[in-house]
């Protein structure tokens, strides 16, 4: 739960309606925030609950016209269909725009901490929120493992357990590369499980899949040079020498 006080008055931020009910159990909750009036009740496109502060005509440059807006802890949103209610609370919610005061609750984090231990995302879920709704459970999980903060966080705490563990990305790119120049069949399994370490590592992420696997294929007579720049995300300079 999130809380700020505007002139006086508290409002409040639920992480879902689970959250919400804990405080308030019989509040009645308009599901559609578009048609939402002020002082009502409503749930984000992601699933938190929260009140509409304010809601105005204004005219608008953007849309050419009169515009209904609304003001929440999410920010000002236009009700004209186009605009997505959902995310962090902004610092300054009198303004448009995806300006974002990012905060994590404690029960986000021990989420992430179980994600990154290998916890299935509903059980991770259920442990962390205290629910025992299990399709509850899986959705919610699957809309907070779409937020980047959250990604973020699942990635830091990989990043500890690889390090505890000693195992850093010049280590399992030198592996990689050891076993590459091996002759012995059986080090293409070797290889698959080091890859799925790199996986992990991050090393393989959607957004560098392609570089690095085209990297791992020419391991061979790779430089010490060739890898540091690999370790520090240098791909498309490494590859290019």
């Amino acid at each position: 739960m999130y809380l700020r006080t505007i002139k006086g008055v508290d409002y409040h931020l639920f992480d879902n309606e689970e959250e919400f009910r804990k405080q308030y159990p019989k509040e009645k909750i308009n599901t559609n925030w578009r048609t939402a009036e002020e002082g009502e009740w409503t749930v984000s496109d992601d699933g938190q609950i929260l009140s509409i502060i304010k809601k105005s005509t204004i005219n608008s440059t953007a849309y050419k016209g009169k515009q209904t807006v609304v003001k929440t802890l999410l920010g000002l949103k236009y009700t004209n269909g186009k605009q997505k209610l959902e995310g962090d609370p902004p610092k300054d919610i009198n303004r448009f725009g995806s300006g974002r005061h990012k905060y994590i609750t404690e029960k986000e984090r021990y989420f992430a901490k179980l994600v990154a231990q290998g916890i299935d995302k509903k059980d991770a879920y259920i442990h962390s929120f205290d629910t025992n709704n299990e399709e509850y459970a899986l959705e919610r999980a699957r809309i907070l493992l779409r937020q980047k903060r959250i990604r973020t966080l699942v990635n830091k705490e990989i990043e500890e357990i690889l390090d505890d563990l000693g195992i850093s990305k010049t280590y399992l790119l030198e592996q990689a590369k050891d076993i590459v120049d091996k002759k012995d069949a059986r080090d293409a399994d070797k290889l698959r499980a080091l890859e799925t370490l790199m996986k992990i590592a991050g090393l393989l992420s959607t957004e560098k899949k392609t570089e690095s696997l085209a990297l791992i294929q020419e391991f061979k007579g790779f430089s010490r040079d060739k890898l540091k720049a690999f370790e520090t995300g240098l791909l498309e300079e490494s590859a290019s020498q």
